[in-house]
């Protein structure tokens, strides 16, 4: 276990397990080689995650491991996704995945609606123009993509409003590895209902999809909660 003990050791062994992946999935039959690379990727996220997690809350830990589970479980439905029922299936815990990273990113810190706007802005014109382009092709999945679409941007909205709780370094690295997985999200979705091949998406998704959640756990795990007290204005206390 001492390699998931060292952030270096399990960052080399992690994207070994990443770019195998890539490797496989470019080269060999899917079952059952993609069945062992594919899930091993969230896996070591788990077992890194579990080691390593200093969570005061037990409601945020349990939010990480229900979050990684949920992706684990989308990864193997969607090794299958020209099959409609597990194409289905992925999403859900995609869907619920993303759930419950924005419960796990959530705080008690007050903020200012006006400065949710850009990104509220942001998200609906993301969702709009995403739509627009796969509509024709959507057909029966037209509401679960909706689904999918808007809860991939709360997610993200729920990690913008890190700000106002946490220091800047997991800020910024969670909010990056959400960023990664808006591109993925995006990818994946234009070359399912859009274009065959869009982007190189036999690499950049999983690619892509592999960043974000990396950066998302380390994020987690290196984040110091700050303490406003209202007595002292302008001053925060990091724990």
């Amino acid at each position: 276990m001492f390699i998931f003990k060292n952030k270096l050791y399990f960052s080399v062994l992690y994207f070994s397990i990443l770019i195998i992946d890539i490797l496989v999935k470019l080269g060999l039959d899917t079952i059952p080689f993609r069945f062992i690379t594919k899930p091993l990727i969230v896996i070591s996220l788990v077992v890194f995650y579990w080691i390593n997690a200093k969570e005061k809350s037990k409601k945020k830990f349990v939010f990480m491991i229900l979050a990684l589970i949920f992706f684990l479980l989308g990864d193997v439905f969607l090794i299958f996704k020209d099959v409609s029922l597990l194409f289905s299936l992925g999403m859900l815990g995609f869907i619920l995945g993303k759930l419950f990273y924005a419960f796990r990113f959530s705080n008690q810190n007050d903020f200012k609606l006006v400065r949710l706007l850009p990104i509220v802005v942001f998200c609906f014109v993301y969702i709009f123009v995403v739509l627009n382009i796969i509509y024709d092709n959507l057909g029966e999945y037209f509401f679960p993509v909706l689904i999918y679409l808007f809860v991939a941007m709360l997610t993200l909205q729920f990690a913008y409003l890190r700000k106002s709780g946490v220091d800047t370094k997991s800020y910024l690295t969670v909010g990056i590895g959400i960023l990664f997985s808006v591109m993925a999200d995006s990818i994946a979705v234009l070359a399912q209902f859009y274009q065959d091949n869009f982007f190189y998406d036999y690499i950049t998704v999983i690619l892509f999809y592999g960043i974000s959640q990396y950066l998302i756990v380390i994020g987690i795990l290196e984040e110091k909660v700050k303490i406003e007290n209202s007595l002292y204005e302008g001053v925060s206390l990091e724990i």
